[in-house]
C-alpha cells in the first residue's frame, strides 16, 4: 500500500523529536563530564586556598599562642581588628605601600607602553630589543638586590664613586627616608618593567593592521594614530598590567627587605615587611591574621575595580 504524505509527515517529525532528545542526553552528558572534570581542580583549590584562607579568617577573631608546641585559640571577637586601627604602624605600613605601588604602576606602565610602541617602530632588531629589555625580568630578586645594593652604597657603591669622580658629595641613597623610598622604586622598576613592555607589545602586535592602515591613508600623524586609535584598543591590555602591577606591588618583600629593611625608621616598611615582623618576630598570629585578611579585601577591592573599568572599557569600544 502506498504511504500517503499524511502517513510520512508524523514519522518525520517523530524522528526530529527523538534527535532532539538524544542531543539533550548528550549535553547533558558533555556538561556532566565537564563538572567531573574540573573537580580534581576544585578540591586542589579548596585545600591549598580555601582552607588556609578559611584558617586565618579564624585566627583573625581569636588570641593565637602557642602552648608546647600547639596552637591555643581564645575568641575575642573584634579586637584584633579594633586593634590594627589603632596600630600607628599599621598605617605607616599601609601609606608606605600605597606610595610604592602607585608610583610603581605609574611608572612601569608609562615605560611599557613607550617601550612597546618603540620597538614596534623598529624596522630591524626588535628580537634583539626584546631579549635586553626582558633580561632584568628573569633574575632572581636576591640577585638585583646585591647589584643594586652594590650600585647604592655609601662606601662601595658604584654610584657614589661616580659622584666624587666628578667632584660631588656623595649620598647615602638608602640612609634618608625618602631617598631609600625612592631608591627602592627605582630598583622595581628596573626590575618589572621588562612584564609590562612585554604584555603591551603582545597586544600591539595583535592589532588589526587595516585600522592603522586606513588612518594613515586618512592622512593622520603617527602620534594621532597612537592618541586615538592605539591607545584606546590597548586599554584592555593596560588595564590588565596594572592589575598584575598592582599584585606584585602588594606581595614586594624581597628587594625592599634586601636593600633597606623597612628602614630608615618605617620609611619603607611596607605592609608585606610589617607582617613579617608581626608574625615571626612577635609571633602575634591573631593580630597579623586580621592584618592579612584586611590587606587581602583591600586587594581584592582593587582588582575587582580594576576589572569593572576594564569591562566598562570594552564595553564601549564594542559598542
Amino acid at each position: 500500500m502506498t504511504a500517503t504524505p499524511t502517513s510520512v509527515v508524523p514519522t518525520a517529525v517523530g524522528s526530529r523529536g527523538a534527535g532532539r532528545a538524544g542531543g539533550g542526553r548528550d549535553r547533558r552528558r558533555l556538561s556532566a563530564f565537564k563538572v567531573l572534570s574540573l573537580l580534581p581542580l576544585i578540591l586542589v583549590l579548596v585545600l591549598l586556598v580555601g582552607f588556609p584562607i578559611g584558617q586565618m579568617v579564624w585566627m583573625s577573631f581569636g588570641d593565637v599562642r602557642l602552648s608546647a608546641g600547639d596552637l591555643v585559640w581564645d575568641f575575642t571577637g573584634l579586637a584584633n581588628y579594633q586593634r590594627m586601627l589603632e596600630d600607628e604602624t599599621f598605617r605607616v605600613s599601609l601609606w608606605n605601600s600605597l606610595v610604592f605601588i602607585f608610583f610603581t604602576v605609574l611608572i612601569t606602565v608609562v615605560l611599557g607602553v613607550a617601550l612597546a610602541l618603540a620597538a614596534d617602530r623598529l624596522v630591524r632588531g626588535q628580537r634583539l630589543i626584546q631579549n635586553v629589555l626582558l633580561w632584568p625580568a628573569i633574575v632572581a630578586p636576591v640577585v638585583i638586590s646585591v647589584a643594586w645594593l652594590l650600585i647604592l652604597s655609601p662606601q662601595v657603591g658604584l654610584l657614589n664613586k661616580i659622584l666624587t669622580s666628578v667632584g660631588a658629595s656623595p649620598q647615602t641613597w638608602l640612609g634618608e627616608p625618602v631617598g631609600a623610598m625612592a631608591s627602592v622604586i627605582v630598583v622595581d622598576v628596573w626590575h618589572w618593567t621588562p612584564i609590562v613592555f612585554l604584555l603591551i607589545y603582545t597586544a600591539l602586535r595583535s592589532l588589526d593592521s587595516s585600522v592603522l592602515e586606513a588612518a594613515s591613508i586618512d592622512g593622520a600623524s603617527y602620534l594621532a594614530t597612537v592618541r586615538y586609535i592605539v591607545l584606546p584598543l590597548l586599554t584592555p591590555a593596560i588595564l590588565g598590567a596594572v592589575a598584575i602591577r598592582v599584585l606584585m606591588g602588594v606581595k614586594v618583600f624581597d628587594e625592599m627587605y634586601l636593600l633597606t629593611f623597612g628602614g630608615p625608621g618605617t620609611a619603607t616598611t611596607v605592609i608585606s615587611i610589617y607582617l613579617r615582623s608581626v608574625f615571626f618576630e612577635s609571633f602575634q598570629y591573631g593580630f597579623g591574621s586580621a592584618l592579612s585578611v584586611t590587606v587581602v579585601v583591600l586587594v581584592l577591592v582593587t582588582l575587582l575595580a580594576v576589572l569593572l573599568v576594564r569591562r566598562v572599557v570594552r564595553g564601549v569600544r564594542h559598542a
